[in-house]
């Protein structure tokens, strides 16, 4: 691709409108320990999986109760963390801003089974 054609891309095509439209907040630090606070949902149950300390280590678990064991944090968060390195160039973010990037490029994160690197990354476009 040329500069012409990606100057046409840009400022003539639909690329142009959706850019425009999609205007995300700025980045913020966050103290949250749960990076993944507003974006996990549990897959069968299709409702957002809830921070659950679990005897001194950070988990999540479904509100619901159809997973009996929580999943840890610091897994699902390292999988997750992970796909987004790989969708796009955070890998040089500094750990307080991780969840505010994770906010604006995904929708939502579903996990599917009972693993936590059993995930579908829903991301936004």
């Amino acid at each position: 691709m040329n500069a012409t054609s990606s100057r046409r891309l840009v400022s003539g095509g639909a690329l142009y409108g959706r850019a425009a439209a999609w205007n995300p907040p700025p980045m913020t630090a966050s103290t949250d320990p749960y990076l993944l606070r507003v974006l996990l949902w549990c897959g069968p149950c299709d409702v957002p999986m809830h921070p659950h300390p679990h005897g001194g280590e950070r988990t999540y678990k479904c509100p619901l109760g159809c997973r009996k064991v929580p999943f840890s944090a610091e897994a699902v968060e390292a999988v997750t963390w992970t796909a987004a390195e790989r969708r796009a160039s955070v890998s040089a973010i500094a750990p307080p801003f991780r969840k505010s990037v994770l906010e604006q490029l995904l929708v939502k994160v579903v996990v599917r089974a009972n693993t936590p690197d059993d995930l579908r990354f829903i991301w936004r476009t």
